[in-house]
């Protein structure tokens, strides 16, 4: 059989296993529900499919499972008998997610051969978003182009194309092409999360929430165990947020984004854990202490406490809680770890949400003011991110 996107052949004697695999590829791509389950069939009907156990991994991988090398390992040992293309994407695959420093340049050169490889380009792009710096933005957009004439139409990129040229200011751009997706394949979780993030920016909170409210009525019910499906609540309990309706966010926010109950990989649930609770610190005032879940997801993260778009959201989660302590042991941590640009963005946010939470407003200010439009986009994500650093900075003004 043939990979539908890049009309490679397939090695695998097993034509269901062939199409639950090109089914489960779609759903990762939509951040739907099923993708685990219909791998795990694949795999069953053919144990030695490579290509399903490398996607197998990136689920696992994502998701923080116990035994997620398990996965890797039969990709690798699976793909000795595959093809060459199969090898290929393979080992891109298996290097974005363990090794990306040292895969992301071979990355951009294999879709410069093999442009239709779509769950590459999405990681690929996907570690740009969050390593890529001040230039991510064009540097993101720049690689969905170069692949443009392969992949035309296909939904999975129009999504993602769209969410890039608005992240880059192209606003009228990225929302047709959004829109353009959302027809092709309404249940994509990815899809409809890309169209929230543009709706955030422009600071259309009511429309937002009556997307989403639309979108969940319709499709929430089978998408409820989709990778992204608690990332799609917290934007409609952030638009609830934004329109006034705090009780309601909060209660949405403990149902369905906090640690103990989302759906999501361990870097979206405390960038939706921090963003939320933050945002409701700075405007109400009040602290509140963080449960048991949110600090045993603290320390599941902390080995990334070094990269700005972690150390933001850590200490966004000590400041709600009024815990000087646990700011001071983030700037410990920050400082034992190599010199450099990210480094010293870490510890400014760091600094600046110590200052705010200890009184000190010009201190904040003036930290703030130290982080370039460059260093800010650097921080990692979406504009999401950089609203939250700009929320900091109108609070500790308002205190001045």
């Amino acid at each position: 059989m043939i990979e539908v996107r890049t009309g490679h052949p397939v090695s695998s004697d097993s034509v269901e296993a062939v199409n639950l695999y090109q089914d489960a590829v779609d759903r990762i791509l939509g951040s739907e529900s099923g993708a685990a389950d219909t791998l795990d069939r694949a795999i069953e009907l053919d144990e030695d499919f490579a290509l399903a156990a490398a996607a197998r991994y990136y689920l696992a991988k994502d998701a923080g499972e116990p035994g997620a090398d398990v996965h890797r390992d039969r990709a690798e040992r699976s793909v000795l008998q595959a093809s060459d293309w199969e090898r290929q994407h393979v080992e891109m695959v298996i290097g974005l997610l363990d090794q990306p420093g040292a895969t992301l340049d071979r990355a951009e050169a294999y879709l410069r051969t093999t442009p239709a490889d779509m769950l590459v380009v999405s990681l690929l792009t996907g570690n740009r978003f969050f390593y890529g710096g001040p230039t991510k933005q064009q540097a993101v957009l720049s690689i969905f182009e170069s692949v443009q004439e392969a992949l035309g139409d296909d939904w999975a990129f129009l999504a993602r194309l769209g969410f890039a040229a608005s992240e880059a200011g192209q606003r009228e751009r990225g929302r047709e092409l959004i829109e353009r997706a959302l027809a092709i394949r309404p249940q994509s979780l990815f899809s409809i999360h890309a169209l929230a993030h543009m709706l955030h920016d422009d600071g259309a909170a009511e429309e937002s929430a009556r997307q989403l409210d639309d979108w969940l009525r319709l499709y929430g019910p089978g998408a409820r165990d989709g990778q992204m499906y608690g990332h799609v609540q917290w934007h409609l309990a952030l638009a609830e947020f934004q329109t006034g309706e705090r009780e309601a966010a909060m209660q949405r926010y403990l149902a369905y984004c906090s640690p103990a109950t989302t759906t999501c990989g361990p870097v979206l649930t405390l960038a939706d854990c921090g963003g939320f609770l933050l945002r409701d610190y700075l405007q109400s005032g009040l602290q509140r202490p963080l449960d048991g879940a949110v600090t045993r997801h603290i320390e599941r993260v902390w080995g990334m406490i070094g990269h700005p778009f972690i150390a933001l959201h850590v200490a966004a989660l000590y400041a709600t809680a009024g815990d000087l302590s646990g700011l001071k042991h983030c700037e410990e941590a920050i400082q034992a770890t190599p010199e450099g640009a990210n480094r010293d963005v870490s510890l400014a946010l760091v600094h600046a949400l110590r200052d705010h939470v200890a009184g000190d407003y010009p201190g904040a200010l003036q930290t703030l003011a130290t982080l370039s439009p460059g260093a800010r986009i650097g921080i990692g994500g979406s504009n999401v991110e950089r609203i939250l650093v700009d929320l900091v900075e109108a609070s500790s003004q308002r205190r001045h």
